[in-house]
């Protein structure tokens, strides 16, 4: 591999990691938001309400995509995982086909926490100017990948001119 191909590959990550890092002090300080419980000292506040106890809430809507790019959605829903956080609080699940629909959902009220790919959601904040929504934290390790056959795709030369199926404009 030339130097200079090196030198260009390393400067562009420099790059991307120099405009990733706004976001991520941005994702950091947003990190103090949650619940307005107070801590008595006990360690209750931050506590799963695996007591039964409604939270500050009768009811959470949460969004997610019904397939394997949302499986934390999916297994938590399923194996009871988020129910038993929330206690007695009732859990009512909506799915979405695409980010933007669930954004749309997010900021119109009608969801409270959404399982939602990076672009959407950081559309959605900006759009909101950071007033109807909080991104909190992540909920998958690694992203999700292009799948494609190998024999007929190797590099991303090999997409030039090729067509790729998307649910919806602005999803990730």
């Amino acid at each position: 591999m030339p130097a200079t191909r090196t030198t260009r590959k390393t400067l562009r990550r420099g790059v991307a990691a120099a405009a990733a890092l706004p976001l991520l002090i941005g994702a950091l300080a947003s990190c103090g938001y949650g619940s307005q419980a107070d801590d008595k000292g006990d360690g209750k506040a931050n506590a799963a309400a695996t007591d039964g106890k409604k939270l500050s809430a009768s009811e959470v809507r949460i969004g997610y995509f019904p397939n394997l790019t949302h499986a934390t959605a999916l297994v938590g829903l399923q194996e009871g995982l988020i129910q038993k956080e929330l206690g007695g609080t009732a859990v009512k699940p909506q799915t979405f086909n695409a980010g933007p629909s669930e954004i749309e959902a997010l900021n119109g009220g009608s969801l409270d926490i959404g399982f939602i790919g990076p672009s959407p959601s950081i559309n959605g904040y900006v759009k909101s100017k950071g007033s109807n929504l909080r991104i909190i934290s992540g909920s998958a390790s690694g992203g999700v990948k292009l799948v494609v056959n190998p024999d007929k795709i190797k590099t991303l030369d090999d997409l030039k001119g090729k067509k790729i199926a998307t649910p919806q404009k602005g999803n990730t």
